[in-house]
């Protein structure tokens, strides 16, 4: 039987969240504040910071909590590959 799980989507970097927050122009805490539950400037900062080695847990779900946000405000992740490297859209509008 083979196992049909989808992969994990991959972390968002620190470069990302900072790539996007400028699109937005919105600060640490400004984003911090948006999250569900809140996340302090603090705690974003350290996040825009690259750890070295795997994640735990918290660190995931706060990154999975600032994607979710974002790409809720049309921001796009583009995750590098052998041609591209990684970086962050925001899409338009659709037009009606």
């Amino acid at each position: 039987m083979t196992d049909t799980t989808p992969p994990p989507e991959p972390l968002i970097s620190a470069a990302m969240i900072r790539a996007a927050r400028g699109l937005l122009n919105i600060s640490q805490t400004g984003l911090g504040e948006s999250l569900t539950p809140t996340v302090s400037r603090r705690t974003m900062s350290k996040i825009e910071t690259d750890a070295p080695g795997r994640p735990d847990q918290r660190r995931r779900d706060v990154l999975q909590a600032i994607r979710q946000y974002l790409e809720s405000e049309r921001i796009e992740f583009l995750f590098g590959n052998d041609e591209i490297e990684e970086g962050v859209l925001r899409r338009k509008l659709p037009i009606a």
